[in-house]
């Protein structure tokens, strides 16, 4: 239920932060019940507006007081060799958590990339030591252990999603999937990809969005929660399973473009501690 009219309203509202992106939209599908007041830089209305990149339009949230926020503004994306994302990202979100603290934060739940963990192989466990490479994942990385710290000493509670491969309604265009419906739908005879034998841990949009909003009302939720399936799947299987249900007739030309050298051949998410959280009671 996406911003209610707060007057006289008794359940406070999570503040969804990036409301507007991949994965805000889909949070906002998947809330049912649970009240949400979102924030986007793309939001045509005052009250709604928010810039990470502009302190000034963060005012009439911080005036708010929200006690429970989802974190998911980060610009720039999916440019990850960019080195704004330390420059300026980094710095701008650290300074907004200082300021909803001030405001009154109780909880805050942010979104985390599979790339932190770097160049590791297998299911990843959330214990495993960090090691970025890109200038995406090192941003991401060092505010994951500056929010830790920040929290922890104001005794905030905090929760950080690593994201794995997200997928679904309101995709980047440019990603694989939308690339390849577009091709199907220009009735290409060929679609050109990488190599195709990456093992990946792919998960839908919307599975990430219950994630994030379990950890924003989940009492025992804190600390860090790989957001994946803990299913491998290659690149190549991925698309045949997307060209079957499409129904469609396009070959694979694979090994067209090069595979990545930021990311590990095969990864994917160890889900054991979110398994065990959503597999605890609570009143909500």
């Amino acid at each position: 239920m996406s911003d209610p009219d707060l007057d006289g309203e008794a359940v406070k509202p999570i503040h969804l932060v990036g409301s507007g992106g991949f994965i805000g939209n889909a949070v906002q599908r998947q809330a049912g019940q649970i009240l949400l007041r979102c924030w986007s830089h793309t939001s045509n209305n005052q009250d709604k507006l928010f810039d990470l990149l502009d302190p000034n339009s963060w005012q009439t949230l911080l005036r708010s007081e929200p006690e429970t926020v989802i974190l998911l503004s980060w610009p720039g994306l999916p440019n990850y060799q960019q080195s704004f994302h330390v420059t300026k990202n980094l710095p701008a979100t650290l300074h907004l958590v200082e300021q909803l603290i001030a405001a009154g934060l109780k909880r805050i739940v942010v979104a985390g990339t599979c790339y932190e963990y770097g160049l590791q192989n297998g299911a990843l466990q959330e214990y495993q030591p960090t090691d970025p490479l890109n200038f995406y994942a090192i941003a991401k990385d060092s505010f994951r252990r500056s929010v830790a710290n920040i929290c922890d000493q104001h005794k905030v509670c905090w929760s950080w999603l690593r994201i794995f491969y997200p997928f679904g309604d309101g995709q980047n265009p440019k990603s694989l999937l939308p690339s390849l419906e577009q091709a199907v739908q220009s009735r290409y005879t060929s679609f050109p990809m990488s190599s195709g034998r990456q093992l990946r841990d792919f998960i839908h949009v919307d599975k990430v969005a219950d994630i994030l909003l379990l950890l924003a009302i989940h009492p025992l939720a804190k600390g860090i929660y790989n957001g994946g399936t803990g299913d491998a799947c290659s690149l190549r299987e991925f698309v045949e399973f997307k060209i079957r249900e499409l129904g469609a007739d396009i070959k694979l030309e694979c090994g067209v473009y090069p595979d990545r050298q930021d990311e590990p051949l095969a990864f994917w998410a160890d889900v054991s501690r979110i398994h065990s959280l959503q597999k605890t009671h609570f009143f909500s």
